[in-house]
């Protein structure tokens, strides 16, 4: 053992350059070092490498000094290391820990003219934007085979994207109240991001959403015995539906109140609830029924939870759309797992 703590022969070789040692000694620690344990995680796992085989590079082999995959990894890299600004590759281009983890040895990386010539000219299209979203499920691959689950949940969501410019898309939301742009976003239950798409600041929460899941649902629909899909009252849209039972898909998802709702409820909302209250103040009752708006081909199950709060004088309401077999309370349950 060192004077400082260390154990002098506890060391780090990654496997895909076995030259590289990473050894923990105090006075030799690098701040960047994680690019290594980066490239090494991105290698195991193939996430990277397969952008190279479907991405077309125009540009001349006698003018080239940087693949395109070694300017991906070290854009991705960069930006995973808290190095967001291009500008910053004209900085970390000859740090030796980055040069190693690009397979660069004593050449240098790319710097900010390169990388933004590859982000709009490469990136920027939709055969790169595709190649892109491959490589963020790939990612994601890694992690769902390694939980080795029977259950897969796919959380969509939107949220909003505060811009302090007059960059192309953002646009005012009223919903939000401020200028932003607003993603669509995927997760699976676990917290593990699948896809994220850029839309413009105006447009619906759920505007393209079934483009977005689709090629979710047809990569790990197979894969599990059960597939269950929430989203919030943006989501209750009947091509939804339509969609998830076509696919015998489980959803999830909030519905919004309305004048029918409200009447097919208004006699267990008229009083509060006999006897004394638990000791969390709350009283919290279940019910379900068939339910058909205007716009669905289809009666279908809705889940109503009521709460009865001790120091408030109405109850709170909330309505959940389901094909879920699962009791009531159960539903509830697994859509407020993902709010909570």
């Amino acid at each position: 053992m060192s004077a400082g703590g260390e154990s002098s022969k506890e060391s780090i070789r990654p496997n895909f350059n076995r030259s590289i040692m990473v050894d923990f000694q105090g006075a030799k620690l690098s701040s960047d070092t994680g690019f290594i344990l980066m490239r090494e995680l991105d290698q195991r796992h193939g996430v990277i490498a397969p952008i190279g085989d479907v991405l077309e590079d125009a540009r001349s082999a006698f003018h080239t000094k940087h693949s395109l995959v070694q300017m991906i990894r070290q854009r991705v890299y960069q930006m995973a290391a808290g190095y967001e600004d291009c500008n910053d590759a004209d900085f970390l281009r000859v740090d030796p820990i980055l040069r190693l983890s690009l397979d660069k040895s004593h050449k240098y990386g790319a710097g900010q003219s390169a990388l933004s010539r590859l982000e709009n000219d490469v990136l920027g299209n939709a055969e790169g934007l595709r190649a892109l979203d491959e490589a963020v499920l790939r990612s994601a691959d890694a992690l769902i085979g390694k939980k080795n689950k029977y259950r897969f949940i796919l959380d969509v969501d939107s949220t909003e994207d505060p811009a302090y410019g007059k960059q192309e898309g953002c646009s005012y939301n009223g919903h939000f109240g401020k200028t932003c742009f607003h993603p669509i976003v995927a997760f699976t239950g676990d917290g593990d991001c699948l896809a994220a798409e850029l839309r413009p600041g105006n447009v619906h929460s759920a505007a393209g959403v079934l483009d977005f899941i689709s090629p979710l649902v047809g990569r790990y629909r197979r894969r599990f015995k059960l597939f269950w899909l929430r989203g919030d009252a943006a989501f209750s849209q009947p091509e939804v539906y339509d969609y998830c039972e076509q696919e015998h898909v489980t959803y999830f998802i909030r519905l919004p109140m309305n004048d029918t709702l409200r009447k097919i409820m208004e006699p267990e909302l008229k009083s509060r609830p006999k006897g004394r209250l638990p000791r969390s103040g709350v009283k919290v009752q279940y019910f379900e029924f068939p339910y058909r708006a205007m716009s669905w081909k289809k009666r279908r199950r809705v889940v109503c939870k009521i709460e009865w709060h001790n120091d408030e004088l109405f109850p709170r309401v909330g309505f959940i759309v389901t094909n879920s077999i699962l009791r009531a309370w159960e539903v509830v349950q697994t859509y407020n797992e993902w709010q909570g």
